[in-house]
C-alpha cells in the first residue's frame, strides 16, 4: 500500500520551527521516557519533575495549560505566551532537568527518548477533550 500523507513516513521528522513559536496556538507534546522503562512511580522523582516543569513556565515565555505525568511518559499542552517563544525550545531545555534530578533518586543513565511527539491542536479538534 503507497503512502499516501503530503509527508515521508519519518518518525523523526519535526515540525517546522515557526510553528512552534506562534502564539495563539497550542502544542500538545508527549514525552517517552527512555527504551520505554516505568521511572515515574517514585512519588518524590513525580514531585520534583512537576515543580521543574512549573520552574521552566516562570523562566521561559511559554504557557503550559495542564499536564499529565504517566509511569512512562509526560503529557501537556503548551503555548508561547510571547513572539520568539518556542515549544521546541522549552520541551529540550526542560527535558535535561530531570534528567539530572532523577539520578538523586536512584535512576541511572538517560530519562526521555532522544525525541518527542508534538501535536499542533487544530481549530476543528476540542481542546478540553485532548486535556481531559
Amino acid at each position: 500500500m503507497p503512502w499516501n500523507k503530503p509527508y515521508p513516513p519519518d518518525l523523526n521528522q519535526r515540525l517546522d520551527p515557526e510553528l512552534y513559536q506562534l502564539t495563539g496556538y497550542i502544542t500538545f507534546i508527549t514525552i517517552s521516557a527512555y527504551n520505554d522503562l516505568r521511572p515515574f512511580t517514585n512519588l518524590s522523582l513525580n514531585q520534583q519533575i512537576i515543580e521543574t516543569l512549573q520552574t521552566e513556565v516562570a523562566r521561559l515565555p511559554c504557557a503550559v495549560y495542564t499536564y499529565c505525568l504517566m509511569p512512562d511518559h509526560l503529557h501537556y499542552l503548551i503555548s508561547p505566551s510571547q513572539d520568539r517563544a518556542s515549544g521546541e525550545t522549552f520541551t529540550n531545555q526542560f527535558k535535561g532537568k530531570p534528567t539530572n534530578l532523577s539520578w538523586k533518586f536512584g535512576w541511572h543513565g538517560k530519562l526521555w527518548q532522544p525525541r518527542f511527539y508534538d501535536h499542533i491542536v487544530r481549530a476543528d479538534e476540542d481542546l478540553r477533550a485532548i486535556a481531559e
